[in-house]
This record gives structure tokens, C-alpha cells and sequence, in this order.
């Protein structure tokens, strides 16, 4: 039987029933419209990396410094862009918006050279994007909120598939395995709160029944009567996403009591130190049994990739080790991609002004007749010299944006028969056009 056909239908109505906010616009002043700036002939432009390095979602930062020190590195070995260096200037949201707030205001008020940003963080990026906005500044976000779902702000770009989607993705992995009642278990953190109105919405539709929701206040010392309390309900399965700290601790309160249910966990989960600190809980054949993991698919290997890999070697000093891990790490990966788009719209519009160059991100991800294909930085900005047009495939594919300046991607379900971070098996992929992409 082909699950596959049978969860396009399902999926599709799953994603377009689901209601959704709409990003506005800030109505605060900045100090300076930081992306109409002129920038001086031959001067390094900055790329700024906004986004949590502490805090309960530190480990964002992680990730996305794998993809933004590697592409500034490979522009840089390309010559630059029209005669640029790249830097790159991080900015730590602390993953509270409160903080975040006065910090990228004062970033952007005093900043040179500033031609784009990446980030940010699932906590803040709802009240930082209009902030980027009224800047003028492309930013490539891996924020997955549904906020953005029907986003209308003119330089906003997400090269991430929404966390809605992610859930969608989760539910229908569990009705092909066969459960009929879940537990979720989640962080109350805005990050790991994402996938659960796809899960819930999802469920619904699937006849899945919500056995229980626990939300964990992160790093607590224990959490023996919320794991105690979800053995009781008896789960089948258990949907979940939270810091490895918090995961390392439940999933080992959960061990000592005796029994744990298949885990599942979404794509936030992806990622050696939340697999490192749930296997220590559970121990390790217990993870290899029973841990599953729900992220959005890595492409097939293509020459981005190496370009990719010979960049992170290049940074490895830059990054959290070993730097091997990032290699596939998918949200790293569009990172990086989301950095040499914003390069190639400037070598295509012939300008580093944010305001020129962002209408020509599409130009330069769309394919079709007559138009290149290239893979690299160094390939892309040769293409264009000649006077090609071209569509940049990178290290996820091919990114291609809808109006809402989105991009859906395969999701795919995935097992660690040995127990090693970067080591797994596909079990099952569910196609971006089966999640309701129009």
C-alpha cells in the first residue's frame, strides 16, 4: 500500500484549514534607515546575524553560524561581491524579546555597511521583522512561526519550510505507523511551541487522539510527576521538542519509571545535542529503538554541497565542534543557502544596495527556460558576467519562493539505527506538494 497518495489528499486540506496571523508593520521609529545607507566602493559589507546565543534557545545560534560563516567564506574565495569583502556581526537576541528589542534597534542605528540579516530566533522574530523592514535590509530567516505564513512584508524571505508543516509532517508519520493516541510533550519556549497547531490540527482531521500536552518550563531539576502523570495515559507515541537540557532530564525521569513509549521528534530535535542528552537518559539501544525524528529533507548531494563542506572546514574555528556535525544539518544548510542568494541578487542587480538588490532575489532562485542552473557562489557570479540568467540550487535544492515569500520542502522521517548523530535512515518522506504547497 502507498501511503504516499493516500496522505496527499489529507495533508493539503490539513495545511489550507489552519488559521493563520498576518506579520504588520511595526509603527516604532528606528534611529536609522540602516539598509539606504551608501555604501563606500571596495568597503566589506556586513552580514548580521541576529539571533539567540543564550538563553534557553542558545542553540539556534549554533546552528545558524554554520551557515553564515561557510557562505561569507565561500563569497570571499569568489572575489567578493562587485568588489566586496563580506563580514559577518552577530547580535545576541537572548531569545527574549524584551532584550532583543533596544539590542538590534542600537545594532541598526549604529552599523555600517550593513547589507542583510539572518536570523532570527523563534522567540523574537515576529517583533524583529518589522524592524528589518522599516530598515530596509533582505533578511533570510529560519524562523518558522506561522505568523509568516501570509506574510506581506517586502523583505522578509524564509528559506525554512513553516513549523506548521513540520506538524503536519508528524501526525501523518504517525498515522502510517498506526497510532491512535499521542502524547505531546513540548517546551513552553515560543520555538518549541511551534508545531503544535499542525500537530493538534492535524490530529483532528487524522482521528488521532491527544492522550495528553504536557508543556516543560525549560531546565528544571525534575520532571517525575508530569512523566508519571503521560505513563498513566498510556501513549503510544510521543511527540516532542525541547532543549537538550530539559529533554536529557524528562526522558530520564521517564526511564526510571520503568517504560518509554516510542519518542518522535520534530525538527528542532535534529541535532547532536539533544540526541547526545536524551540517549544518555534513556540509554543508547533504547534510542535506537525507539527515537524517530521529523525535519525537513536534505537534498541530494550536488556540488553545493561540497562547496558547503569546504567552507565549514575553512570556519571550523568559528563553529561549535566538531564542525563535521553541520555537514547535513538542513536548517545550517538553508542558511547558507539564504546568504548566497542574498550575494548573487547583488552581483545580478550590480549593487549592495539593500534596496536594489532585493527584487532580485527571485531572479536569481526561479528556473526555467534559458536560464543556468548553478550551484556555487563562484559559478553564479561567472554566469551573470557573462549576462545569463540564473536559478541558484543549493545546499536544500532549489528554493523557490511563493508570493508570500515562503518556501516548502519535502519533510521526511527519520531513524538513528546506530545511535550517531548524522548517521540515519530515511523511513518515510512527505512531499512539500502533500503538505499543501500552491
Amino acid at each position: 500500500m502507498s501511503f504516499k497518495h493516500r496522505s496527499g489528499r489529507l495533508a493539503a486540506p490539513i495545511a489550507f484549514a489552519l488559521v493563520v496571523g498576518m506579520v504588520t508593520m511595526g509603527t516604532g521609529v528606528l534611529p536609522s534607515s540602516a539598509g539606504t545607507k551608501k555604501i563606500p566602493p571596495h568597503a566589506k559589507v556586513i552580514e548580521g546575524l541576529v539571533t539567540a546565543f543564550t538563553g534557553a534557545e542558545s542553540f539556534i545560534g549554533n546552528v545558524l553560524s554554520a551557515g553564515v560563516y561557510p557562505a561569507a567564506a565561500s563569497i570571499n574565495a569568489a572575489g567578493g561581491i562587485l568588489g566586496h569583502q563580506m563580514g559577518v556581526v552577530t547580535v545576541d537576541t537572548r531569545g527574549d524579546p524584551a532584550d532583543a528589542l533596544p539590542l538590534v534597534e542600537r545594532f541598526l542605528g549604529s552599523q555600517s555597511n550593513l547589507v542583510g540579516i539572518t536570523g532570527s530566533d523563534g522567540a523574537t522574530m515576529v517583533q524583529l521583522a518589522p524592524l528589518f523592514e522599516r530598515a530596509g535590509l533582505p533578511m533570510n530567516s529560519q524562523a518558522g512561526s506561522s505568523a509568516f505564513d501570509f506574510n506581506r512584508l517586502k523583505y522578509f524571505w524564509r528559506d525554512v519550510p513553516p513549523d506548521i508543516t513540520n506538524g503536519v509532517a508528524m501526525a501523518l508519520w504517525a498515522k502510517k505507523q498506526g497510532y491512535t493516541k499521542v502524547a505531546l510533550v513540548f517546551g513552553t519556549d515560543a520555538t518549541a511551541q511551534g508545531d503544535l497547531p499542525g500537530i493538534l490540527a492535524a490530529a483532528k482531521l487524522l482521528h488521532l487522539t491527544i492522550v495528553d500536552n504536557v508543556g516543560l518550563t525549560p531546565d528544571q531539576p525534575s520532571y517525575q510527576s508530569q512523566a508519571a502523570t503521560l505513563l498513566a495515559d498510556n501513549p503510544q507515541v510521543i511527540m516532542t521538542e525541547e532543549d537538550a537540557t530539559t529533554a536529557g532530564t524528562f526522558f530520564g525521569d521517564l526511564a526510571q519509571l520503568g517504560t518509554v513509549p516510542p519518542i518522535m521528534g520534530d525538527s528542532g530535535t535534529v541535532l547532536s545535542t539533544w540526541m547526545s542528552a536524551v540517549s544518555s537518559g534513556i540509554g543508547v539501544s533504547n534510542f535506537e529503538k525507539l527515537v524517530t525524528s521529523v525535519t525537513a529533507q536534505a537534498a541530494a548531494s550536488n556540488q553545493a554541497d561540497s562547496a558547503y563542506h569546504t567552507a565549514i572546514r575553512k570556519v571550523a574555528s568559528k563553529l561549535v565542534a566538531p564542525a563535521t556535525q553541520w555537514f547535513n544539518d538542513a536548517y545550517s544548510e538553508a542558511c547558507y543557502d539564504g546568504v548566497i542568494i542574498q550575494a548573487l541578487a547583488m552581483q545580478a542587480a550590480k549593487s549592495v544596495q539593500p534596496s536594489v538588490y532585493n527584487n532580485f532575489i527571485p531572479k536569481v532562485t526561479t528556473p526555467g527556460r534559458g536560464v543556468k542552473t548553478v550551484y556555487t557562489f563562484a559559478e553564479g557570479k561567472a554566469a551573470l558576467a557573462k549576462g545569463l540568467k540564473i536559478d541558484y540550487v543549493g545546499t536544500v535544492g532549489n528554493i523557490v519562493y511563493n508570493k508570500y515569500h515562503n518556501y516548502y520542502g519535502n519533510q521526511e522521517a527519520i531513524s538513528w539505527p546506530t545511535g550517531v548523530f548524522a548517521n540515519e535512515k530515511t523511513d518515510y518522506v512527505i512531499t512539500a506538494k502533500a503538505l499543501g504547497n500552491a
